[in-house]
């Protein structure tokens, strides 16, 4: 089950700033800030998305993500569009959970191996 919120989440946001990132690109920006800050945000975005995927490398991608989404919040708060702002707390709050359920999971299961190798 976590397994499959943790790759939909991925591809989701993933593609969801890949597809701001092109945006960007193509000189659009959002609200007040130009397409330069919210290409470099939809970019780190993108990749700390798709490293959030890979387990050993999971709590520093969701560090990244949460960093990524209070700045988009900020922004989106100078643009007064209030909306985005849930849409990041929702997104943050999901990424947490995708951690906090996996290392908690993980737990007892190396516990285990570690037993058994030491026996």
């Amino acid at each position: 089950m976590l397994r499959g919120l943790r790759w939909s989440y991925c591809i989701f946001i993933a593609a969801a700033s890949i597809t701001t990132a092109e945006s960007a690109l193509g000189g659009q920006g959002e609200g007040s800030h130009g397409p330069q800050t919210i290409l470099a945000l939809a970019s780190i975005e993108a990749c700390a998305a798709l490293a959030l995927a890979i387990e050993p490398i999971e709590l520093v991608a969701c560090g990244v993500l949460l960093l990524v989404y209070t700045i988009a919040s900020v922004v989106s708060v100078l643009s007064a569009d209030w909306e985005a702002v849930l849409r990041f707390v929702f997104y943050a709050a999901t990424a947490i959970y995708i951690v906090l359920v996996s290392r908690a999971n993980r737990g007892p299961i190396m516990r285990a191996i570690e037993r058994s190798t030491a026996a």
